[in-house]
This record gives C-alpha cells, structure tokens and sequence, in this order.
C-alpha cells in the first residue's frame, strides 16, 4: 500500500460536516460540491482552541518535477479549483535524520494560494532512512518538532499535516510520543495539527500496526485515514477503494475517536496492471484512464458490488476511479 500522490488525484471528504478535497495538476475530476459554507467564525480565534470548521476541502499539492517552473504541475488545478476549496496542503517538507526540514517551498504557489483565500497545511514528511532518528532520538525528535514549529509559525502557515507513512509496529509509541510534543507547541499558537493515517480493516498488520488513532487523536485536530490502495501496483488487479472496505474502516476510525476528527480519503486515480504477472501496475490518473480505454477500444464497465469503474484489454486490466464512484464514497 501506497499514497500515490505524486501522479494521483485524491479526494477526502470528512464525515458528516467537513469536506477535503486532493488533487494534481492533470485533473479533469472536478472538486465536490459543499454542502456548507466555510466561514472563519466557525474556526477557534483563542490559542488552544480552534473548533471544528463548517467545511474543509483540502487540495494536496504535488510540486512539479525537478527543473521545471513553479505553474506546471498542481497549480493550473489550484487556480482552476481554488474557489472550492478552504485549504491547500503542499508536499514541501522532509524531515532529515539531523532534524532539520529539506523544503521544496514556492513563493508564487504560497502567494496565490493565499490570495484565493487558500488556508496552507504544508505536509512534513521523512528522508529515506531518517524516520528511525527522529523517533527514536529525543533530542532529534525535539530539534525536528522546533524545526516544524518554527517554519508553521515564521512563514506563516495556518497549520501541518504529519505525514509520516508506513512506520513500523513497534514505532507506534514513538509515533504518539511525537505528536504529543509537536501538538502543544502548535495549539500555543493556534495552528491546525493533522496526522495521517492508514486504515486498518482487511489492511496488514504490518502497514497499519504503529497508527493507534484513539492516542493519536489526543495529540491531532483531524486523523486523516489514507482509505485508498486496496489493490495497489505490486497486487492482483481491483478497486483502489471497494465501497464496502471503505465504509469497514470509516467506520471503525469513527469509533476510535469520534466524527468530527476523521477525515476520510477517496481515490480518485488508477491503476493499470499488466497481463503479463510479475509486472507492476503502472498508476493512472482519471484523464490517463479514459484515454487508455479509447486507444485500446474497450469498453468501461462500472462493478456496483465495489462502486468502481474498470475496463480490460489483451495487454492488461484497469481499475480507477469517477464522478460516479467518489459520489458513492
């Protein structure tokens, strides 16, 4: 299981009240429509203690790649977008085994963001092979916390989502150990602190062992379930998301700490998995999809058991993701 961000388009929707949306720069899916105002009053103005808001609809933000302008990739969509959504959450941070923060900012993203109205939740993810430091080295782990801190407050940002993804099952009282340092230095100053998550019904042990949501939860504003890649690249061809294993793990997250904590993600991308096995299945964002089907002249079925579009062809099998099946979630 993986997040696929960097090609995909995903859209989260929060349980009852709130609404978050993702998306990339090749996106023809439209963000959903709110069924509730945004409304600053609806947020805290007191350190410690922002309220849930109305509406969030959340567009995570996928730098273009090495070389290549700050308005190629995500931010055609987050122009085109932007009056749909509340906030925006840029892929911008990486944690380092020293503890400080490797960032790939961009001023004119942040600029228009901000003057679209966009709140920013900038994510902080990991160097490979660093995250065994920062949670295990304490004072790594508070140089880090400060290093986050101090960048949410001077930039400023209106929030972070820690994004720290497939740790280990004994990481998980690292894990809550950190959030529970970061969580109170953010609050101090009114910042919106989310964590994702991975889900963890019909999931493996091993991916989804070191998220304990309830402990998390102490320490987070929103839990944010990645409820996405129940088959993923390396897996047999099947919905990224079948309606009924979403639902299965909403439901149990809900359980964990209440509905006005979770945020649940819907895919909205795709995998096209090869006839010949052993291969990996190459990811398809929506527009990559429909094209894809058209070249090859097969015919997309939609399968109501798992609330999904798919379509096969003599050199491979597709699954992905529409306007009808993110409804359903």
């Amino acid at each position: 299981m993986r997040s696929n961000r960097l090609v995909a388009i995903l859209v989260l929707i929060m349980f009852t009240i709130t609404a978050v949306a993702l998306f990339s720069g090749c996106s023809q899916t439209p963000a959903p429509k709110p069924s509730l105002p945004m409304s600053p009053d609806n947020e805290g103005t007191e350190a410690g203690q922002a309220t849930t808001p109305a509406r969030m609809i959340i567009g995570y933000y996928e730098n273009p790649w090495p070389n290549t302008p700050d308005q190629t990739g995500s931010f055609p969509s987050m122009k085109a977008h932007a009056k749909s959504m509340s906030h925006v959450a840029p892929f911008w941070y990486k944690a380092t085994k020293e503890g400080t923060l490797e960032t790939k900012d961009s001023q004119i993203v942040y600029d228009t963001a901000k003057q679209a109205g966009l709140k920013i939740v900038p994510l902080v993810t990991y160097k490979t092979g660093a995250i065994e430091t920062i949670l295990s080295n304490p004072a790594v782990r508070t140089k880090t916390i400060d290093n986050i801190v101090k960048v949410v407050q001077d930039k400023p940002y209106d929030g972070v989502n820690i994004d720290f993804e497939l740790l280990k099952p004994d990481q998980e009282s690292q894990l809550t150990a950190f959030m529970a340092e970061l969580y109170p230095k953010l609050k101090q100053i009114n910042k919106t602190v989310i964590v994702s998550v991975f889900p963890k019904i019909d999931v493996h042990e091993s991916v989804h062992a070191a998220y304990n949501y309830a402990e998390l939860a102490k320490n987070a504003d929103f839990i944010q379930v990645m409820l996405y890649d129940r088959h993923w690249a390396t897996s047999e061809p099947g919905a990224i998301a079948p309606i009924d294993w979403y639902e299965a793990n909403l439901k149990h997250a809900i359980e964990q700490v209440g509905p006005n904590k979770v945020i649940a993600g819907v895919s909205a991308y795709g995998y096209n998995w090869p006839a010949e096995k052993g291969k990996e299945a190459e990811t398809l964002k929506y527009v990559d999809a429909i094209v894809l089907a058209d070249k090859k002249g097969a015919k997309i079925l939609y399968d109501d058991a798992v609330q999904a579009p798919h379509f096969s062809f003599s050199g491979g099998e597709a699954w992905f993701e529409n306007d009808k099946s993110t409804t359903a979630s």
